[in-house]
């Protein structure tokens, strides 16, 4: 499901990640905080000296040309050592031993042995490693303590950064490869189609964890299908039971006396037939085959529809016409279905659009088909509606099923339809998949004939 418009769906990867460099990282800043406690044998002023002279060493302490390890005092060393007079120092890598600050005027050594109390630390300075001992300081506590903070801190940054870049990596492609059933569940969701079997979404690979979800959709997509199936069944019953009590009706009709009544009735009538035929069609059209599909040529059912209508328009004293640029219009579909399309579209129009219009049914060079006229049209806040069931197109009676029951035939071919506005009037527009369609080549004069006139000779 998409999230609502103008909010943002969570990260399963980004929350791990956050997840798991926030905790390392809050663990290695408390560790880098309580070092001054956890200092053993060494006093906290000592500590903090230590961490004051570290850096001053290190940028002072390198080797000279022939490696030799030098003392070369940097402008801080040398105000340190200037405003600390006392201040000394030795420092050691194995072979050289460099004496700095008032180190030369004292009797430290006694042999191997130190006489004077001193501080010992290890030190990477621009020599290399080094060791350190030195006594007499005056260190300044806030200047120790941003030296330690900043030598620490940096250093927790970068370990931050490289952890957090794995991480990342790792995460990443560790969710998109754990997701990948998810994800062809989610692509399976995207395609879902009225019929579908189940179970719709595939559960093979699932993580254990989001199975649930997916066989909890499954069971709620099976329940749904079953009481579509229920519904389904249910309207082509009721379809299938009043075929009868129609046909009854139509037969008791004929034995009335000719009147309007009696023509308004008829009327009535083939519209209900109509409809409980287009019913009927629809559920054999979700429960039959493609490969029983028949071709059917679009441009003969839609002329031998405006002949048929003919009388209706002639008695409305409407004009019903038919115009086309293919001489063909082959598709592989279900003739009954297809008629029943046109016959509601043309009814529809005729019935709906006004007294004394103009109807006309065109078919297209591109295989397109239109059913328009020049009547009262459909209000645009109503055109996204007429295809829902129950609602009645311009407001007149009849069930409001008609044009309901024509999308869904042509859904099932595969088709779609729209309703335009004609100013005046309305157009519905009808377009067949080319897949499904095998158009001839305008090879001969277009077919424009007037079929009101030609049914009205007829009768």
């Amino acid at each position: 499901m998409r999230a609502l418009a103008g909010s943002r769906s969570p990260s399963l990867a980004r929350r791990m990640i956050v997840g798991l460099v926030a905790f390392p990282a809050l663990v290695g800043l408390l560790v880098l905080l309580a070092e001054p406690l956890t200092a053993d044998g060494v006093s906290f002023a000592e500590w903090v000296a230590r961490e004051q002279v570290k850096p001053l060493l290190a940028e002072s302490l390198l080797r000279d040309a022939s490696g030799r390890l030098v003392l070369e005092p940097s402008p801080e060393l040398a105000a340190y050592m200037a405003e600390n007079p006392g201040f000394w120092f030795f420092a050691v890598d194995g072979m050289t031993k460099i004496e700095g600050g008032a180190a030369r005027s004292l009797d430290i050594f006694d042999g191997d042995r130190v006489n004077s109390h001193g501080a010992t630390f290890h030190l990477v300075s621009r020599g290399g490693h080094v060791g350190v001992l030195f006594g007499d300081h005056r260190g300044d506590l806030w200047a120790g303590i941003c030296a330690w903070l900043a030598d620490r801190l940096h250093r927790w940054l970068v370990a931050l950064l490289v952890l957090a870049a794995c991480t990342t990596l790792i995460t990443v492609r560790l969710v998109r490869f754990l997701l990948r059933p998810v994800q062809r569940a989610a692509e399976a969701a995207a395609a879902l189609t009225p019929g579908q079997p189940v179970p719709a979404l595939p559960e093979a690979g699932v993580p254990a964890e989001i199975l649930p979800l997916v066989t909890a959709t499954n069971a709620a997509l099976a329940r749904l299908d079953q009481e579509h199936e229920r519904q389904r069944r249910f309207i082509a019953n009721a379809a299938h039971e009043l075929r009868t009590p129609i046909a009854i009706l139509g037969v008791r009709l004929d034995e009335l006396p000719e009147s309007s009544v009696k023509l308004a009735l008829r009327h009535d009538v083939k519209r209900l037939v109509m409809l409980t035929n287009q019913l009927l069609d629809v559920e054999r059209l979700h429960h039959g085959r493609a490969d029983q599909r028949r071709p059917v040529d679009i441009v003969a059912l839609a002329r031998e529809v405006v002949a048929e209508m003919g009388p209706l328009a002639i008695g409305l004293g409407s004009t019903l016409s038919f115009e086309t640029a293919l001489p063909r219009l082959d598709l592989r579909g279900d003739e009954q279905a297809l008629r029943g399309v046109f016959l509601n579209l043309v009814s529809n129009a005729l019935t709906h659009g006004g007294a004394n219009i103009t109807v006309e049914v065109r078919v297209r060079d591109d295989g397109a088909v239109e059913v328009a006229d020049d009547g009262i049209g459909v209000a645009a806040d109503a055109r996204d509606r007429v295809f829902e069931a129950f609602q009645r197109s311009g407001g007149g009676g009849g069930a409001g099923l008609g044009l309901y029951i024509v999308r869904e035939v042509l859904r099932a071919h595969g088709a779609s339809i729209e309703l335009r506005d004609g100013q005046p009037g309305s157009v519905f527009l009808i377009r067949f998949p080319a897949s499904c369609r095998e158009a001839a080549a305008p090879g001969r004069a277009a077919d424009a004939t007037d079929l009101s006139a030609m049914a009205g000779q007829a009768l």
